[in-house]
């Protein structure tokens, strides 16, 4: 018996997956992000200011606010905008 040949060769398939697989989202509002870029990054320099004032009272406050800023940055922020 013979096998029945597909109207579309595995080719065209796959390219038809493969642009399915590639669309992107339409991302997030620019003015969103630039308040985000600029509340993060501010408080970072910031507390890189406090961290440079050579109290340890002031460096520990400042570490946390950088450490605040990164954790902001890289675990709350992804999922905020996701």
């Amino acid at each position: 018996m013979s096998e029945q040949v597909p109207t579309t060769s595995h080719r065209e398939a796959t390219r038809d997956e493969r642009s399915e697989l590639v669309e992107t989202s339409g991302g997030n509002p620019l003015g969103q992000s630039i308040l985000l870029f600029i509340l993060l990054f501010g408080a970072f320099i910031a507390g890189l200011y406090v961290m440079s004032l050579l109290t340890p009272v002031t460096f520990l406050v400042g570490l946390a606010v950088c450490i605040l800023a990164l954790f902001g940055a890289f675990a709350v922020v992804p999922k905020f905008l996701s």
